[in-house]
């Protein structure tokens, strides 16, 4: 299956808006009730300390435009234009880049007086605010998209651990991958990545973190399958990680199910044209088992301390399934 016309972030904001259409007024209202908790009055989303984090606020701002939540904009242009571009590590500098492509969009649906619903399958008009968006994120993000191609590798991947490595990491590409799908940036430079991509591939079909790995890991493997769909190695490794009750364990020997590693695999194998029935009703199950009174979901009974970040990947493995 060629996928390099399948915009993945397109596909994730589909499954969060499905996610959200089949909860009930008092689950969504719950929900929202979490996310403000979540929400520092600088700007951006809090960490599991408490604290203003650029990496969460990314999937606070994405569950914010989802769930319609109105946010200061002005004081979140503030809050990330007080990071040096300059002095980012690789991740916090794809999560900026995303961060302030997330608030320009939150600001157009604001604007616009539609719902996100309504709003993100607006298909006439998506030309005119993807256009929008490539010009505001590109005016303001200049020095962190220019140091990012520093850590370019050999192979004409990404690596997200240092600069100028011989090999690229399944990590880094992934987040490139789909920050220039939604950058609009040229076909042949995401292919580059996609290709880069194929030799991290071990032989019995997963993707490690670690070039030096045995064995890869499901978050991954959900990665790279979903770069490079139509290896059906990858799929059955990823069947192989999930367990009785319906999540996926993040490894081989892990014996815990997350949410990560559920929303993650269910996503690559949905993309690999799988039909979802099979999985629907157990995995709905575990995913709810996370679901705390709080409104937010924790990652696994090993830590169950809610954050925006697994609210995320429950509500992605619940849209995904719906």
């Amino acid at each position: 299956m060629n996928n390099q016309s399948i915009n993945c972030n397109q596909k994730i904001l589909e499954a969060l808006l499905s996610a959200r259409e089949v909860l009930s007024e008092d689950a969504q209202n719950r929900i929202i009730s979490f996310l403000h908790s979540q929400k520092c009055e600088s700007g951006g989303f809090v960490d599991k300390a408490g604290k203003s984090d650029l990496y969460y606020s990314v999937f606070g701002y994405t569950l914010a435009l989802v769930f319609d939540m109105k946010l200061n904009l002005d004081q979140e242009k503030n809050f990330l234009a007080e990071f040096d571009q300059r002095n980012l590590d690789f991740v916090h500098s794809v999560c900026l880049v995303r961060a302030f492509y997330l608030v320009h969009l939150i600001d157009i649906r604001q604007k616009s007086g539609f719902n996100a619903s309504k709003y993100l399958r607006f298909n006439f008009a998506k030309n005119l605010i993807i256009g929008q968006l490539v010009t505001r994120t590109m005016s303001d993000c200049t020095e962190v998209l220019w140091d990012l191609e520093s850590y370019i590798a050999g192979d004409e991947g990404y690596n997200h651990n240092a600069k100028e490595e011989e090999q690229s990491t399944v990590y880094a590409n992934y987040l490139m991958w789909t920050l220039y799908q939604d950058l609009q940036i040229e076909a042949d430079s995401i292919e580059e990545i996609q290709n880069a991509n194929l030799s991290l591939i071990l032989d019995n079909g997963s993707y490690a973190n670690e070039s030096n790995s045995s064995d890869g890991v499901t978050s991954a493997t959900a990665a790279g399958m979903m770069m490079n769909l139509g290896n059906e190695k990858s799929k059955e490794w990823l069947l192989e990680r999930r367990s009785k009750k319906g999540g996926f364990v993040a490894a081989k020997d892990v014996p815990v199910s997350d949410l990560l590693s559920t929303a993650t695999a269910l996503l690559a194998i949905k993309m690999s044209g799988e039909k979802m029935e099979s999985f629907s009703e157990n995995s709905l199950d575990f995913i709810n088992l996370h679901w705390d009174e709080s409104g937010g979901f924790f990652g696994s009974i090993a830590d169950t301390n809610c954050d925006v970040e697994y609210t995320y990947y429950a509500l992605l493995g619940l849209g995904v399934l719906s």
